[in-house]
C-alpha cells in the first residue's frame, strides 16, 4: 500500500513539475502610455527574463520609438504562480538614445500570464519615474507574447537559464519512462492425480477427443492497375541569395487568398530615421537598398496556379538611427487589408508569405 502511494505521489509530482508555467524566454510587444483618449503614444517592448528555482525574475528590457527613444535597462522581479502574476522593476538603463525634449524614465510593470492555444501573453499596467529627479513620469498599458527570437540578441543568462531547464525536463522525462520493476509470478504446480484401482477406463473415457481445423481459404485479390496523379507543372527555382541563406529567416506571418492580384506598400514605422531595406519574391530580388519614408515603396504582383506561393523576404541593409530596422508593410488583396508590422536586423531577415488559394 504504501508503494503505491508512493509511485502516485510521483506521477503527481512530475504532473505538477511539466504544468507549471515558467516565464524564462524573450517576450516581445509594445506598452502605450495613457494619453487621456487623444492619441496612441506606443512603443515598441521586448523583456527578456531567466526565471530562477525560487520564482525570482532577472531580466533587460528594450523600450523603441524611431528616433524618439531607445533605452535598455536592468530589471529584476517575481512570479507568483499562484495568480500568475508577474512584477518586474527596471533598475538601472545601460544604453540610452533620446531626442527631442523626450527624458529617460524606468517603468515597473504588473502584469498576468495567459495561455490560449499556442499563444503565451503577459499583459497588465505599467507606472514610470524619472531617472534623474524620481519624478511621476505617466502610467500606461502593457502586451507582450512570448518569441521565439529576439530584435537585438538572446542574453547569456537566458540561453544559460534555458539550457538548465532544458537538462532538468529530460531528467524528469527519463524518470517518468523507466521501466517498472515486475515480480515474475511463479505457475501453479498442479496437484497429483490419484487412480483407484479399476478406474482407468473412466479417466480415458473422459479425456477430450482431438478435433480437426481445417485450413482457411485464402482469397487472392485481382491484381488493379495503379492510380495515376497527374505530375504537377514545373516550377522555376531560384537559388537563395547569400544574404538569405546566411541570416535567420522569421516569418511573420502567412496570407491566404483567392485574388491572383495584390498589392504591398511598405513605409518607415513611424518617424524617418534613415533604415534601407531590400525585399526578395521566392528569391528574386524586387526591391534594391531603397530608402523607408512616409510615401510608399510600392509593389504589385499577381498569383496563379503555377505560382500560388509568393514568398517575400525583408533585408536590411542597414539599422537606421535607431536599431532594429523596422517597416509597417501594408498588403492588398481581395478587397482586404492586411497591415503587419515587419522587423530585420544584420542578423535577421522578416519573412511574409502570400497563397493563392482559389474558390
Amino acid at each position: 500500500m504504501r508503494l503505491n502511494f508512493t509511485f502516485l505521489y510521483f506521477l503527481l509530482l512530475i504532473s505538477f513539475a511539466a504544468n507549471t508555467q515558467n516565464m524564462t524566454g524573450i517576450w516581445k510587444g509594445y506598452f502605450v502610455q495613457n494619453s487621456f483618449g487623444i492619441y496612441e503614444d506606443r512603443y515598441r517592448f521586448e523583456v527578456q527574463i531567466a526565471q530562477m528555482p525560487n520564482n525570482a525574475l532577472n531580466s533587460v528590457t528594450y523600450s523603441y520609438k524611431t528616433t524618439v527613444f531607445y533605452g535598455k535597462a536592468e530589471a529584476n522581479g517575481i512570479y507568483t504562480k499562484k495568480t500568475n502574476n508577474v512584477l518586474l522593476n527596471e533598475l538601472k538603463l545601460v544604453d540610452l538614445k533620446i531626442g527631442d525634449k523626450s527624458e529617460p524614465c524606468l517603468m515597473t510593470c504588473y502584469l498576468e500570464y495567459n495561455k490560449m492555444g499556442n499563444v503565451e501573453t503577459l499583459t497588465g499596467t505599467y507606472a514610470s519615474r524619472n531617472l534623474k529627479d524620481k519624478g511621476d513620469c505617466g502610467t500606461g498599458k502593457v502586451y507582450l507574447e512570448k518569441a521565439t527570437t529576439s530584435d537585438f540578441h538572446k542574453e547569456d543568462f537566458v540561453a544559460k537559464r534555458e539550457a538548465e531547464l532544458k537538462k532538468q525536463n529530460k531528467a524528469i522525462a527519463r524518470k517518468s519512462t523507466a521501466p517498472k520493476k515486475t515480480t515474475a509470478k511463479v505457475a501453479a504446480v498442479p496437484k497429483k492425480l490419484t487412480i483407484k484401482p479399476g478406474a482407468e477406463d473412466n479417466l480415458i473415457s473422459k479425456t477430450p477427443q482431438k478435433v480437426v481445423i481445417p485450413p482457411p481459404t485464402v482469397v487472392v485479390p485481382k491484381k488493379q492497375d495503379p492510380v495515376k496523379v497527374p505530375t504537377p507543372p514545373a516550377i522555376k527555382s531560384i537559388p537563395k541569395p547569400e544574404v538569405i541563406r546566411n541570416r535567420n529567416n522569421e516569418l511573420v506571418k502567412t496570407i491566404q487568398s483567392s485574388s491572383k492580384d495584390f498589392k504591398i506598400d511598405l513605409y518607415d514605422n513611424g518617424e524617418i530615421d534613415g533604415d534601407r531595406i531590400s525585399v526578395y519574391d521566392n528569391n528574386k530580388l524586387i526591391v534594391s537598398n531603397k530608402l523607408l519614408t512616409d510615401k510608399p515603396i510600392s509593389i504589385s504582383l499577381n498569383a496563379d496556379e503555377n505560382t500560388p506561393v509568393h514568398e517575400f523576404v525583408m533585408v536590411a541593409e542597414n539599422l537606421g538611427s535607431i536599431p532594429p530596422n523596422t517597416a509597417l508593410m501594408i498588403i492588398t488583396a481581395g478587397g482586404k487589408r492586411y497591415e503587419l508590422f515587419v522587423t530585420s536586423t544584420e542578423q535577421k531577415n522578416a519573412v511574409v508569405r502570400v497563397e493563392y488559394k482559389p474558390e
